[in-house]
């Protein structure tokens, strides 16, 4: 029985290829290759704290706007922001009852931020 069923897929193997062998009657034929296009760029931390500018205390909660996405920081200030790629960033601080901050971020390795807000 093995040695039939080893018979019967050589001999579908054969007329396979056979087959396409005989089909480009002398045509030309293009194939098609998906390449898939990689873009090697290094993904950037940008990490920082919010504090108020009289008393250097941490401010949690605050909205820190990158690129349209909002993060806020954590209950010591601080806030993480991965993934980032290399270039020029318009960042926003925000926080309720304090003056708004912004600044441009140029970004060409990992960076720490100290942001400091005034209270109205």
């Amino acid at each position: 029985m093995r040695s039939v069923l080893v018979f019967a897929t050589s001999l579908l193997l054969s007329v396979t290829a056979f087959a396409n062998a005989g089909n480009n009657h002398g045509e030309e034929t293009t194939e098609t290759k998906s390449v898939a296009l990689v873009e090697n760029v290094e993904a950037l931390q940008l990490t920082g704290s919010v504090v108020d500018e009289k008393n250097n205390e941490t401010l949690a909660g605050a909205a820190i706007v990158v690129d349209g996405k909002k993060y806020y920081s954590d209950l010591d200030g601080k806030f993480t922001i991965t993934g980032v790629k290399p270039g020029k960033y318009a960042l926003q601080v925000e926080l309720i009852s304090y003056e708004p901050v912004s600044m441009e971020v140029d970004l060409a390795g990992n960076q720490n931020l100290h942001i400091s807000l005034l209270q109205k």
